[in-house]
Order: structure tokens, then C-alpha cells, then sequence
């Protein structure tokens, strides 16, 4: 969708190492609320040289960050990488340790030689780019601004980046702020620092617009796990891997695929089975790519025993998404009760809006099995949660 009318904006630039950097991305999408700028995520599968030079995917990466954000008219959140060709809205993944090709996703720009061509129809975009007033950049550390210490090894290190942008990227129609967050290896990255990253972009905000409704909801449960299915792994060991958690999320095989024979002792079917009435249960795959869907008996009889499945999302996402939404447990609560209505059914509701099925056939088999319709439209990003709900109120079939 085309917007003809040059606007005066700044921008948010987010650098950050590529371990953890998928569970930021989605962090930061259901953080932020009534969003006034675009947001862009990068990083580096190469540190940048010493001498500032081009042989780093530092460069393509962040100069085609700054390109989509001077072409997507905000707000819009999204991660650019592999060497800067594709802009990510959600569902990020890396899908590769070494190559610069390193990240997965959901599309909603590319880099086409001379011009950007978009994937979502929703997104408005201008037909030129245009300059920034400012860029915020707020900085992490990762590899991006690694350099060999005196063991030998990568270490971050600060005020690489602002260097590298000041060479590289000299405008004097933009103003550029530095926002340090931290100085680490985003393996390092514990999910308290990540809302240390999130409480930089409010500031940005306040900065940017003083007194706008944007903001950022840091009401986060941490006791969501992840559980691999691996053949080794004993229906015991299951049930000690699950002890306490708040919400799972279940990584299976293939499509969203788990051992289903329960007489052979190995199967995690009798625990979803057991647990799904007392905490939400996401069934995926650990397959990088493709959606889950449930078109094996292996699946399907997860989802009928209760999970929810986890269709088109990456497990990061999946994880940061049961986070928000265990974290206003209390709202979802409170609102069952007003509207006489089971919170199963008002989370997977909320869950599920906005997702991607693999096939029409799939949709209309897990809708017909849950008595539900799903709204298409994501109803958790950008809207504050009571908002959400309201949206519950307005659109839910159940």
C-alpha cells in the first residue's frame, strides 16, 4: 500500500547479538504499546573491522535497517538481516550458526537492488525514502560490536558502533542519539536484561513525543519453559521438566508431531492430557521452518487432549507470547468471570488470533474442534491488554 506524503519522523535502531536476538524481537513487539515510530532490530553475523571496513555484514544489515525504516510509514516493529535483504515482522528464527544468511522469518519487506519490495499488503509505504529527523540507537553489545580481547577470543565492546555509524553513515539532516542499554553477548542476555532494552525504547519514546499514549508493558510471566521431545526422554523425565512451570511449550518433532504410544513409556500425551485444565499447553515443532499443523494422528491427538497449537510461530515467539499473556493472567481472570466464560477458552482465543494456518482445511478442523472462530487479526500486538480483551468482547464466537 502505497502513502504518497513525505513525513518527518524519527526512528528507533535496536543492535543486538543474533543468539537471543529472536526472543528480543518478540519481546519488544508485545511490549510496546500505541507505537509512534517505526523499530527496527539488526545485528551482525561478522564483527565489524577495526579499520570500519566492508567486510562485515554489519554494513548491508544496518544501512538497509535505516532503508526500511525511511520507507515503512509507522509504526512498524521488525527485524533486518541476512546482509540486510529481508525485513521480518514476526516469527523470527536462526536458522544458521555461521553464514550471514542467518535468520528466518516472517516477511514483510525485501531488498530489491534498487527498491524495496514489500510482502504484507497492511503495510503503507512511502514511495521514496525519506530522511530521519533523528535515529535513536539503542545499543547492546553482541557481535556486531565484538572484537578479539586478550584470551583471543570475541568479546563486545563499547562505542564500536557509533564509530562505525559516524563513518559509514554521515547525514546532517539526521540527528543521532546513542541509548546504551548494555555491553554483552547476547547469550548473555537474561530476560531482565531484555526489559532494560525495552525501558530504553519508552525513554525513546518520551524524547521522541512527550506526553503520547506510547508505552511499554513489562507485565511478563518468567516460568514459561520449553520442553524438546527427544527419544531418549522418559515420560519421567517429562513430568520433572514441567514441575512448576506456569505455561509449556512442547517442541515436537516434524510437523508438531509426539510420541503417541502411551504403553511404550516414552510418550508426553498422558501428561498434556493431565496438565492442559490447570496451565496452557503449545504444541510445535523444532523444525525451523514451515508452520506447525496437525495433519498426523501424532498431532492431532495432542490437540484434542488440549493443547493449542503453535501453527506459524517460532518457538521464541511462542514462549515470549505465553509470557504476555500468563502475565495478565489476573485480567484474563477477572474478565471470565464478568462474562461467565472459561479462561481455556479466552487465552487460546487470544493465543490464536492473528495466526497463519498452513492450510484453509487446517483452520476450519482445529476451529470446528474448538467450537471457535479466530480472529485474524493479531489482537496482542500493539494493543494494550485491555484493550485486547475488549476486542474479546466484540469479536469472540465462542
Amino acid at each position: 500500500m502505497k502513502h504518497n506524503n513525505p513525513i518527518n519522523r524519527s526512528a528507533i535502531l535496536i543492535t543486538h547479538g543474533t543468539d537471543t536476538l529472536a526472543w528480543t524481537h518478540a519481546a519488544v513487539r508485545y511490549a510496546v504499546k500505541n507505537n509512534i515510530v517505526n523499530i527496527a532490530i539488526t545485528g551482525s553475523q561478522i564483527p565489524m573491522p577495526d579499520g570500519v571496513g566492508d567486510f562485515s555484514d554489519a554494513y548491508a544489515n544496518i544501512g538497509n535497517s535505516i532503508r526500511f525504516l525511511t520507507q515503512f510509514t509507522p509504526p512498524h516493529i521488525f527485524t533486518v538481516f541476512n546482509n540486510g535483504q529481508n525485513a521480518y515482522s514476526d516469527s523470527l528464527y536462526k536458522i544458521n550458526r555461521w553464514d550471514n544468511q542467518a535468520f528466518a522469518g516472517d516477511l514483510i519487506g525485501t531488498m530489491q537492488w534498487d527498491e524495496v519490495q514489500f510482502h504484507d499488503e497492511v503495510v503503507e509505504t512511502l514511495d521514496v525514502p525519506t530522511s530521519l529527523d533523528t535515529l535513536y540507537v539503542i545499543t547492546t553489545g553482541g557481535t556486531i560490536e565484538s572484537t578479539f580481547n586478550e584470551k583471543g577470543v570475541l568479546s563486545p565492546q563499547q562505542d564500536r558502533l557509533s564509530k562505525f555509524i559516524m563513518t559509514k553513515f554521515d547525514n546532517p539532516d539526521t540527528k543521532i542519539i546513542y541509548v546504551p542499554a548494555c555491553v554483552i553477548d547476547s547469550s548473555d542476555l537474561t530476560f531482565a536484561k531484555m526489559e532494560a532494552v525495552i525501558e530504553k525504547v519508552k525513554e525513546c519514546f518520551d524524547k521522541i513525543e512527550p506526553g503520547s499514549k506510547a508505552d511499554v508493558d513489562l507485565a511478563f510471566d518468567k516460568n514459561v519453559r520449553i520442553i524438546y521431545t527427544d527419544p531418549f526422554k522418559s515420560e519421567e523425565q517429562y513430568r520433572k521438566e514441567i514441575e512448576g512451570a506456569s505455561a509449556i511449550v512442547i517442541a515436537g518433532y516434524g510437523g508438531g508431531n509426539v510420541n503417541i504410544d502411551g504403553t511404550s513409556g516414552y510418550s508426553p500425551l498422558g501428561i498434556i492430557n493431565d496438565i492442559c485444565a490447570e496451565i496452557p499447553v503449545v504444541l510445535t515443532s523444532q523444525v525451523a521452518l514451515g508452520p506447525a499443523d496437525f495433519i498426523y494422528e501424532n498431532a492431532w491427538e495432542a490437540i484434542v487432549a488440549g493443547a493449542i497449537s503453535g501453527v506459524d510461530l517460532s518457538i521464541p515467539e511462542i514462549q515470549i507470547r505465553l509470557a504476555y499473556l500468563m502475565g495478565h493472567k489476573s485480567q484474563i481472570e477477572a474478565y471470565c468471570q464478568e462474562h461467565g466464560t472459561t479462561f481455556k477458552e479466552i487465552f487460546e482465543w487470544l493465543f490464536m488470533s492473528g495466526m497463519k494456518f498452513r492450510t484453509h482445511r487446517s483452520r476450519r478442523k482445529y476451529e470446528e474442534l474448538r467450537k471457535a472462530s479466530f480472529n485474524r487479526k493479531d489482537l496482542l500486538i500493539n494493543y494494550t491488554f485491555e484493550e485486547s480483551l475488549n476486542n474479546c468482547n466484540k469479536n469472540s464466537s465462542i
